[in-house]
């Protein structure tokens, strides 16, 4: 009986390590979606809150277009809340602030169980600030001629890590920025799903020998290599119309800074790396199958007027920018969908006619409501945008110096003249959505998230090495004597 206790024991730790997820169809075509929309861009920026990008949006700007930005959607902001005292604007011709205190412990502090006045004590004065069209025309511009929510919150009322693993596992093993381990297995992120269905995608960062710092969680990926590529290989597949149906391009990692806007980076430098990309793909063959989403990863400890809600007893982040930027996005559109970055993976999920991902993917409304896919001549889709500034210089690639940018205001760069004009659109510049794929009643993927931590690293077996240790330690100095 005592020579099966190993075999037992081999079975268990197998069996606990299996794959949570419902079984898989065979592979697909990755050609088939629900939409026009055959290639989504996700771009995930560094550490802001919605008011700290958008809360005085719609106003400022060139005076000679004041009669503009009256006609504009006006989100949910600082402009339309009874928010706190204390809040400046970001001087005029300064594009960076200092880093207000991040994490777990200082977050709930600024959250205050839902009264949001607790940034000023706990995250530090630096987080009452906003920016204007003085920095972020670029970023405003963008906004104006597509589609903003003012209503998606980070997934995760915690720091970086946590957040960024929820956008492409629906779940975070961790909470707050440490590890890896724990790790997420591979058949539990969306990259597990997306090739069961023949649905082809890659991860872009700066150096892929440096490693991807997210991809760095995942326990298992197949064929890494191929996926993992550099921020030239997406430009290239871009200008050659061969990039892959779900992209993750990414401004963090190792050997990369200054384009992210995490605080104290310079906020042009990331609205230039964002036009370069935005650029490139208008004027190439992808442009009309194409929806790029930019998000941020969480709100950095900046304060935003608008409490988190939950989720099916699941307590979202702060809340944050989501931009989305189509042939198919409507005009001056926002969205009050209530979402966070697990709604980008319901989308995936909806687009590619897949199962959702997890169960917290299943319940996360999915922005639908930004898009326009009825037939509407000279409209949709929508041609490129000429995104040119005067005084402001287009990047050459995504790999541009930070050191001759210009410090001057912005200012006179906002607003752009609409595309098509604002009173000819043919449906409303706001609204909402309630869709969500658990109305689909389908089986999710991955039935149960685990986190995945090696024999040789768990706490046990470190305790277990340690004591071990110290009594061969003792044993062997006592040999001696």
């Amino acid at each position: 009986m005592s020579s099966l206790h190993p075999l037992i024991s081999v079975i268990a730790v197998v069996l606990l390590l299996l794959p949570a997820y419902a079984a898989a169809p065979a592979a697909a075509s990755s050609g088939p979606t629900r939409t026009p929309i055959k290639h989504v861009v996700i771009i995930t920026m560094e550490n802001h809150s919605f008011d700290n990008i958008f809360g005085y949006y719609p106003e400022g700007g060139n005076p000679l277009y004041g009669n503009l930005t009256s006609e504009m959607s006006v989100p949910a902001d600082l402009l339309s809340s009874n928010h706190s005292t204390g809040l400046t604007a970001v001087p005029s011709g300064t594009f960076a602030t200092p880093d207000p205190v991040e994490g777990y412990t200082a977050y709930h502090l600024d959250w205050n169980g839902g009264k949001m006045n607790g940034f000023a004590s706990n995250s530090g004065k630096q987080s009452m600030t906003y920016y204007t069209p003085s920095q972020l025309a670029i970023e405003w511009d963008i906004a104006e001629q597509y589609a903003i929510a003012d209503m998606y919150f980070s997934s995760a009322l915690t720091a970086t890590m946590p957040n960024r693993l929820y956008e492409i596992a629906g779940f975070s093993p961790i909470m707050n920025d440490y590890g890896p381990p724990p790790y997420i297995p591979y058949s539990e992120t969306i990259f597990s799903e997306l090739d069961s269905y023949g649905v082809s995608w890659a991860y872009y960062v700066y150096s892929p020998s440096m490693g991807s710092i997210v991809l760095d969680y995942v326990s298992g990926i197949p064929s890494l290599q191929s996926h993992l590529r550099s921020w030239s290989t997406f430009s290239s597949e871009v200008r050659n119309g061969t990039l892959p149906a779900v992209s993750y391009l990414m401004p963090i990692g190792i050997g990369v800074s200054g384009f992210s806007q995490h605080p104290s980076d310079n906020m042009l430098a990331g609205e230039l790396w964002l036009l370069f990309i935005l650029h490139s793909i208008m004027n190439s063959p992808l442009w009309n199958s194409t929806a790029v989403f930019i998000n941020y990863d969480e709100g950095g400890g900046f304060y935003d007027s608008i409490p988190p809600p939950r989720i099916e007893g699941e307590q979202l982040g702060f809340r944050v920018p989501l931009i989305l930027v189509s042939p198919y996005a409507k005009e001056d559109y926002v969205s009050s969908t209530v979402m966070n970055h697990a709604s980008l993976l319901a989308f995936i999920d909806y687009n590619w006619m897949m199962p959702p991902l997890n169960t917290f993917v299943a319940l996360s409304d999915i922005p639908i409501d930004m898009f326009t896919f009825t037939s509407v001549p000279g409209i949709k889709p929508r041609p490129p945008l000429n995104l040119s500034f005067p005084g402001i210089q287009m990047p050459s690639s995504l790999h541009f110096s930070l050191r001759s940018l210009p410090t001057a205001s912005l200012e006179n760069d906002y607003p752009m003249v609409p595309q098509f004009p604002l009173e000819s659109l043919p449906y409303a510049r706001e609204g909402s959505s309630s869709l969500n794929l658990s109305q689909m009643h389908e089986t999710p993927y991955v039935r149960t998230d685990r986190a995945y931590i090696p024999v040789y690293d768990s706490a046990g077996f470190l305790a277990f090495t340690t004591v071990t240790l110290s009594v061969a330690a003792v044993f062997l100095s006592r040999k001696r004597k």
